[in-house]
């Protein structure tokens, strides 16, 4: 999904962007997408973006992750969610146990679980209303949670940011997405 030199704003992405653009920035090149935040960020950053097409009926979306740059407890989540709904899958740093953790919030309820290792792959599935968000451990897909949720088309999102009523950031962070693929019973585009 990230084969080209630039973001493909025409075809795939909605809009790729951050809300600090003097400490956040993101560029696509060598098959993955990398976002760089800066140690000089202020609070509730977010570099994100939205896909263009809609997924409808049962989907699967998954998209791989690398932690280049990932200092302990650094208050940062690494996102795959429902565009414009609370309902993602994330693997996040922050000052709570445990510190590195994978974990979902799928309203009302949320979980965490412990993670290890800088690489990793989210995944979000939908079966009619049952949302399962899940993370890959060696060869096996580990589900975190699951719930009820929407069943409309919904675009999908990946985001990179910080809640600081959550908690405190502290970087550089850099992060490289790869490998991001929707599977679904149907692609609706504009």
């Amino acid at each position: 999904m990230f084969r080209g030199m630039s973001i493909d704003y025409s075809h795939v992405w909605a809009w790729w962007g951050t809300n600090q653009p003097a400490f956040a920035d993101f560029a696509q090149g060598g098959g993955v997408l990398t976002v760089n935040v800066a140690a000089g960020a202020q609070p509730d950053f977010n570099v994100s973006g939205q896909t263009r097409c809609l997924a409808h009926g049962d989907f699967d979306p998954r998209v791989g992750f690398n932690l280049v740059t990932w200092p302990a407890q650094n208050g940062v989540w690494v996102s795959l969610m429902v565009g414009g709904t609370p309902f993602n899958v994330y693997r996040v740093s922050w000052q709570f146990e445990p510190s590195e953790a994978y974990g979902a919030y799928l309203p009302p309820a949320g979980t965490t679980v412990s993670a290890t290792g800088t690489t990793g792959t989210l995944r979000l599935t939908r079966e009619g209303d049952i949302f399962t968000a899940y993370y890959r451990s060696g060869d096996s897909w580990v589900p975190i949670i699951s719930g009820t949720g929407p069943t409309g088309d919904v675009p999908l999102t990946l985001g990179v940011f910080n809640i600081s009523g959550a908690a405190t950031f502290a970087g550089p962070v850099t992060v490289a997405f790869d490998n991001f693929h929707v599977f679904a019973d149907r692609i609706v585009c504009p």
